[in-house]
C-alpha cells in the first residue's frame, strides 16, 4: 500500500530516441566532496508533455539541492518502448543505485526488473506499480475522482435541482490504476439520478470533441461531461460551444492540471470547462528522489500516493502557482 505523500506543498497542486545513458545529470556539481553518493535514473515515457517536463526539472533541482546525488533523466518521448528499454538497459549496465520509471508496458520490463534487482539496483515505478518492486510514486486517483465528484454534485444540485439532464464520462480502462477518475463521478451521478448516456475510452481533444458531439446529438439534455483528463475535457468544451449552449448550464471537468487546461480554466470566456483535479507536481518530484533514496538506503518510506487539488475558475492564486511550477 502506497502512503499518502506528506511533503505539505503550499499549493496543491495533475500526467507520458535516444538510448543515451545520461541525458541530464548534475554529477559535476552535486558530487563534489561527497564520501557517499547515489545514482538515480528516472524515466518517463512522455517526455515531451508539459507536466512530465516540469516534474523532471523539479526532481533534478531537488536532487541537486539535497546533494551527493547523480540524477539521470532519459529522452524517451511518445511512449517509445524501444527508447525507454534502451535507456533502462544502459542504466543497469552502468550499475546505478536506483531506477524509477513509468513503464510504457510493464510486461516489457519484467526481465529488466529481475536483472536490476539481482545486481542490487532498487526498482521503483511511477504511476503503474509492478509486482516485486522496491517502491514507487503514484497518484491518488480515488481522491482525484472524489473531489471532482463532490464539486460536480454541488453544481448539479444548484443548477439542475429538478434533474432532466444527462451526462457523459470518458475512461481509459486499460489503466486500472486510475479508475477512480471515472468511477467516483459515475457513482455520484447515479446517486443524483443523472443518467450517463456515454462512457467511452478517450484521452485527447479529438475524441473528446467527437464523443460530446455524438452524445449531444442523441441526447439534447446532455449538460455534464467528465473527462478522463484535461484534453478530453477541452475537446468536449468545443462541442458544447458549437451547440450554442450557455456555459452557465453546462459542467465540464478534467484531470491533470495541464498548462492549456489551467489557462483555459483561469479565463474560460464562454467555455464551460472550469474545473480540473490537478496533480501536485512538486510533491511528485520530491517523492521521486526521496522514495528512491529510501529504497537504496533502507531508511524511510519507499512508496507514496500524491493527492490532487481542485483548480477552478475564480481561484487564480492556485492556478497561477500551478502554472508557475509547470512553466518553471
Amino acid at each position: 500500500m502506497r502512503r499518502t505523500s506528506s511533503h505539505g506543498i503550499a499549493v496543491v497542486t495533475s500526467l507520458l530516441a535516444a538510448a543515451g545513458l545520461t541525458a541530464c545529470s548534475q554529477e559535476a556539481t552535486s558530487l563534489a566532496g561527497c564520501e557517499t553518493s547515489y545514482t538515480i535514473g528516472f524515466s518517463h515515457p512522455v517526455g515531451e508533455a508539459a507536466a512530465p517536463k516540469a516534474i523532471k526539472r523539479m526532481a533534478a533541482e531537488y536532487a541537486e539541492e539535497k546533494g551527493c546525488i547523480d540524477f539521470l533523466l532519459d529522452n524517451t518521448t511518445a511512449s517509445n518502448l524501444e527508447s525507454q528499454r534502451a535507456t533502462v538497459e544502459g542504466w543497469i549496465t552502468q550499475k546505478v543505485d536506483a531506477i524509477l520509471l513509468f513503464p510504457v508496458d510493464p510486461s516489457a520490463f519484467t526481465n529488466l526488473q529481475s536483472q536490476a534487482q539481482e545486481q542490487g539496483i532498487a526498482w521503483l515505478t511511477y504511476a503503474t506499480p509492478m509486482e516485486g518492486e522496491d517502491g514507487g510514486v503514484g497518484f491518488d486517483s480515488e481522491q482525484a475522482g472524489t473531489i471532482v465528484a463532490d464539486d460536480m454534485s454541488a453544481w448539479i444540485e444548484e443548477h439542475h435541482p429538478d434533474g432532466g439532464i444527462s451526462a457523459a464520462v470518458t475512461t481509459l480502462k486499460a489503466l486500472t490504476t486510475i479508475t477512480g477518475r471515472w468511477e467516483k463521478p459515475e457513482a455520484a451521478l447515479k446517486r443524483l439520478g443523472v443518467p450517463v448516456v456515454s462512457m467511452q475510452d478517450c484521452a485527447d481533444q479529438t475524441c473528446g470533441l467527437q464523443i460530446a458531439e455524438d452524445a449531444l446529438r442523441e441526447n439534447p439534455d446532455l449538460r455534464v461531461f467528465i473527462g478522463l483528463n484535461d484534453d478530453a475535457a477541452l475537446g468536449a468544451q468545443k462541442a458544447f460551444e458549437n451547440a450554442g449552449l450557455s456555459a452557465e448550464d453546462v459542467y465540464i471537468a478534467g484531470s491533470d492540471g495541464a498548462p492549456e487546461a489551467l489557462e483555459n480554466i483561469k479565463d474560460p470566456g464562454a467555455g464551460a470547462f472550469r474545473t480540473t483535479a490537478a496533480l501536485e507536481v512538486l510533491s511528485l518530484a520530491h517523492d521521486i528522489v526521496d522514495n528512491s533514496l529510501a529504497a537504496i538506503t533502507g531508511d524511510g518510506e519507499t512508496s507514496s500516493l500524491t493527492p490532487a487539488v481542485l483548480a477552478k475558475t475564480g481561484d487564480d492564486a492556485t492556478i497561477d502557482e500551478l502554472l508557475a511550477q509547470l512553466n518553471g
